[in-house]
């Protein structure tokens, strides 16, 4: 390396080391999503404001209980058709998140008409999860430029995009800012052995557990340091996490007994309830959720493509194959290094809690401290000609990766990241426009809107009497969607009768499960009943899922009270219903993501 190249790259070390850096990367990670101001209000952001103002079950504090698990509440959404005729009877989705939920009300209170100002309080929060990871890099990796490297990695990371843009995923920031403040005053409690600290981080450990189920990778990191860098013994050890232990007790605890967690939903696992299926999910999801991180792939291809198709089979390859890369390529580092064990390890455990949510690189906030930090230490290694391997391969290899990774991290996820917001207005502006091209003439309020391929039913069926209420329009009687995606054949066989086959299955991606768990199995023969329709299923595929349906609706299909639709170019259109003994086929709905 030449002199000019040697004082450059001091140059940018010092740079990267100075401690005014924090500051800087506090004011760059909202600057680089500052397109989020303009994103309005969103997908879930519509359920949690109908509640907020008062509008259907007003609860406020339960924003983030959709679904209580109560019989009779879940049969009252089955027959406004809220919730479809293949749900769970006992869906279940209750989130502790009540600190993330006083953050929407304060918004509501105070500029509750612009959506502006609560994205800003979302950037002020990605500021302060920021400067939360740089400071846990100074505690570990010292006043390097390898803690600024790592620092200003994670401040770019485009995995923060999408809790900024989407107000509903708030909670991951808050969760995220007090989980790492309290890994770092667990560092101080270790090292300096002042009680005030040992308190101090019990306590953000229980703010941020409060926040949101996300926080308990904090644990992750608490555990990776107790085994990595904590000194004496076992029992001496254990004693300094005591107070960590009984806040994630207490929080366990009242969890449980507050009724919270999930069940009936194929999208979210409980890993008490279903620890089994759980499991399951963690292998399928965790090589996703790391290709999500490392690479330009999103997570959330996972939900995408049908289980057992090709295209999921060729995205479950790639994530497995980008997990033996990692192995391969730090296991090196992470044999000699105790900062690196500690990355390798919090990163690798944080991946439980959030498995049990989907693959989504939204949930990853808590990885991305672990995977920035290891790419730093990377960079830091192969500068300093450090490879364990004397091998011109070994280094050959190191040198290719650290390069693609730099390339990755520091130029494609910016962009990325403005990417993700520009792709989510458009969702939003998607699902908006959708619902808007339902009817809201005076009939409709008196009539049953059948739905016959909607996309999913969850943004594009549940969400249209929120957000109609929200405007202030008329709104259907009732809801009652046939289809959760997917190619239809369409048979009447009678005057009130319509067969439907669904050549795709019932639930054709992973995603179209989000309201019937896989241990909720479909008996072929049985009858579902909701107001004014039957569902008889008369067939099932290898999936034990129903690919032959056969509705009975009260009144002849012309009837007035029935208000047939269809989902073609991003919106519902007329359908008009066929006459007896006529067959038509309906291609596979394109929905709003």
């Amino acid at each position: 390396m030449s002199d000019g190249w040697r004082r450059l790259a001091r140059g940018i070390q010092s740079f990267l080391a100075h401690r005014q850096w924090v500051l800087a990367l506090a004011v760059l990670a909202p600057l680089l999503l500052v397109t989020a101001l303009s994103a309005g209000w969103q997908l879930d952001d519509h359920f949690h404001r109908s509640r907020i103002l008062g509008y259907g079950d007003a609860q406020p504090l339960q924003i983030f209980v959709p679904y209580d698990g109560i019989p009779a509440h879940t049969q009252a959404q089955m027959d406004v058709g809220t919730l479809p005729w293949w749900a769970s009877t006992d869906l279940h989705l209750a989130f502790l998140r009540y600190t993330s939920t006083l953050t929407a009300l304060l918004d509501y209170q105070v500029w509750p008409d612009h959506p502006a100002l609560m994205h800003l309080h979302s950037l002020l929060w990605l500021s302060a999860m920021v400067v939360a990871a740089a400071v846990l890099y100074r505690r570990i990796l010292g006043a390097t430029w390898v803690a600024g490297l790592a620092a200003l990695l994670y401040a770019i990371d485009d995995a923060h995009a999408m809790p900024v843009v989407y107000l509903a995923n708030r909670n991951a920031l808050i969760t995220t800012c007090f989980g790492v403040l309290s890994v770092v005053s667990y560092v101080d409690w270790c090292r300096r052995g002042r009680i005030r600290d040992a308190v101090m981080s019990a306590l953000l450990l229980a703010l941020a557990l409060s926040a949101g189920e996300m926080a308990v990778a904090t644990c992750a990191y608490l555990a990776a340091y107790v085994l990595v860098f904590d000194e004496g013994p076992l029992r001496t050890r254990l004693m300094r996490v005591a107070p960590h232990v009984a806040v994630f007790g207490a929080w366990a605890l009242v969890y449980r007994l507050g009724g919270f967690g999930s069940q009936g939903s194929g999208v979210y696992l409980d890993p008490v309830a279903a620890p089994i299926t759980f499991v399951k999910g963690l292998m399928d999801r965790a090589p996703l959720l790391l290709l999500g991180q490392w690479t330009p792939i999103p997570a959330a291809m996972g939900f995408v493509y049908a289980p057992g198709s090709q295209k999921a089979l060729i995205l479950r390859i790639e994530s497995l194959l980008v997990v033996a890369v990692l192995i391969v390529l730090f296991f090196p580092l992470v044999r000699r290094d105790r900062a690196a064990r500690f990355w390798a390890l919090g990163m690798a455990l944080s991946l439980l809690p959030i498995s049990g949510a989907g693959p989504e690189n939204r949930l990853l906030s808590f990885v991305g401290v672990g995977a920035m930090a290891l790419v730093a230490q990377l960079v830091q290694s192969v500068l300093a000609g450090s490879a364990v391997s004397p091998s011109r391969t070994r280094r050959a290899f190191e040198r290719t990766m650290v390069g693609i990774l730099l390339f990755v991290h520091l130029c494609v996820a910016p962009v990325s990241g403005l990417a993700s917001v520009a792709y989510q207005r458009r969702v939003s502006d998607a699902q908006l426009r959708a619902i808007a091209s339902i009817p809201s003439d005076g009939a409709i309020t008196g009539q049953d809107l059948v739905l016959v391929n909607p996309p999913d039913h969850v943004y594009v069926v549940t969400a249209i009497p929120v957000v109609k209420e929200l405007d202030r329009v008329a709104r259907p009687k009732r809801l009652r969607a046939l289809s959760s995606g997917g190619r239809l054949r369409i048979t009447r066989v009678g005057p009130q009768e319509l067969r439907v086959e669904f050549l795709d299955g019932l639930f054709p991606t992973v995603f179209s499960r989000y309201m019937r768990s896989i241990r909720d199995p479909f008996e072929q023969g049985h009858r579902y009943a909701v107001p004014g329709l039957s569902a008889n299923v008369e067939h099932l595929n290898p999936q034990a899922d129903p690919d032959v349906v056969l509705y009975r609706f009260d009144v002849p299909l012309e009837d007035a009270s029935l208000r047939w639709v269809r989902w073609q170019g991003g919106v519902y259109v007329p359908w008009t219903v066929p006459g007896e003994g006529e067959s038509v086929e309906l291609p596979a709905p394109r929905g709003i993501f």
